[in-house]
């Protein structure tokens, strides 16, 4: 049986650290072409994700990510470990990153891996402000007042959406995002950036928790599972892959009679074409996230989520 036809297996990747003026970005699974996650073990182990996916296509992703990204996988993990604090930043649309850059648009879920002392996340506006008002606050050093601030705590989902002007401050952050890069700094880039703003009061866009669910998006479904007993799945007809992240504990995919680990922070890949696995505990309070992408609409080009009328 040759490489090609031979039944893939869960995947696991090696970390890709890339240190900041403020701290570090720990990328867990990239295909970025300047970043690209490379397979640890396994028969695939050596190989970089970018060459699995041209090799095996839809059998890595599923056909729904295939048909809209192509051969890119569509998501990217990482882990923001951020000592000082970020400058502010803002991410573009799916529409406007494609008009403008040729790219993927950016939207962004954060899970609070670490919290310090002076930890915050400024997200959006307190209440809406004029353009000339936030671009005056911008050259003076303001802009702080202007901004909604978060006191995060360990442990907590929150979503950055296109056009929300974002910072973090002494917080290890993992996000889970669109395959894209594509972010504008505002203390370098705010003239280019400057229409994208979304200059509203910040309305968080997440919505209530449903049972597992942490948000499902055209781009990514998020669950975040407590793993008190085992969890099998029999997936004939999923059409996705699967990411599996240990938030807390330790977890094991059991697949074909054999066991990948996945530590406390660790991450698994579960190829679209395996379709028969189990997940167990490896020790008490083990809870996972999942991450996978469910059928977009044929004419959805940008999607954003739907508001709840929720306010933090």
């Amino acid at each position: 049986m040759d490489s090609e036809t031979k039944k893939l297996t869960p995947l696991k990747f090696l970390p890709d650290r890339q240190d900041t003026p403020w701290g570090s970005i720990e990328y867990k699974l990239a295909d970025l072409g300047f970043i690209d996650s490379m397979a640890s073990e396994g028969w695939l182990g050596g190989n970089t994700l970018s060459d699995i996916m041209q090799t095996y296509l839809e059998r890595v992703s599923g056909e729904t990510s295939f048909d809209w990204y192509g051969t890119q996988f569509p998501v990217l993990i990482k882990r923001i470990h951020v000592k000082g604090r970020t400058p502010l930043h803002l991410n573009p649309n799916d529409e406007s990153a494609e008009q403008r850059y040729d790219a993927f648009g950016k939207t962004a879920l954060w899970y609070v891996e670490e919290a310090g002392k002076e930890a915050a996340l400024y997200l959006g506006f307190k209440k809406a402000v004029g353009a000339e008002q936030f671009y005056n606050a911008t050259l003076d050093g303001s802009v702080d007042s202007l901004l909604h601030k978060v006191k995060p705590c360990k442990g907590e989902f929150y979503l950055i959406t296109p056009g929300t002007v974002y910072a973090a401050k002494d917080v290890t952050i993992l996000e889970i995002s669109e395959a894209s890069e594509l972010s504008f700094n505002l203390e370098t880039d705010l003239e280019e950036a400057f229409d994208l703003i979304d200059l509203g009061a910040w309305i968080n866009p997440l919505p209530r928790p449903q049972g597992s669910l942490v948000v499902s998006l055209p781009q990514f479904t998020a669950n975040c599972i407590p793993l008190s007993q085992a969890l099998k799945s029999h997936r004939d007809l999923d059409d996705t892959f699967l990411l599996y992240i240990t938030l807390e504990g330790e977890a094991v995919i059991e697949a074909d009679n054999k066991n990948y680990n996945a530590g406390k922070g660790e991450l698994v890949m579960v190829p679209a074409e395996v379709t028969d696995f189990a997940l167990l505990p490896a020790a008490p309070g083990t809870v996972i996230l999942e991450v996978r992408m469910d059928p977009r609409p044929d004419d959805d080009i940008v999607s954003e989520p739907v508001d709840d009328g929720s306010q933090d």
